[in-house]
């Protein structure tokens, strides 16, 4: 039910940690989402720093009451407006 919610949902404001990717230097990265396209996400961190990580490759943990949810940003190729309109099959994901 939550992750139904989530697909949907629009994560600017959100905080998101890159928990795995196939480039190391993304791994750690956390931060809050201040802009999301197509394929990246723009992370604001505690240093004030702006990072832009791309989607395709990375997967991203997202903590929601409590609950951890994973992010595979290869899934979520869509700006935040077209995905709250497409409705998503269930499919089983093998990514990184």
């Amino acid at each position: 039910m939550i992750q139904s919610k989530l697909l949907k949902a629009d994560l600017h404001g959100a905080i998101v940690t890159v928990t795995k990717s196939k480039c190391p230097s993304y791994v750690g990265i956390t931060g809050i989402i201040l802009q999301e396209f197509k394929h990246v996400f723009k992370i604001i961190t505690k240093e004030d720093k702006l990072k832009v990580v791309p989607k395709l490759n990375n997967v991203f943990s997202l903590e929601l009451d409590g609950f951890i949810s994973y992010i595979y940003g290869s899934k979520f190729l869509l700006r935040a407006s077209e995905r709250s309109a497409k409705k998503f099959k269930l499919k089983g994901t093998i990514d990184l």
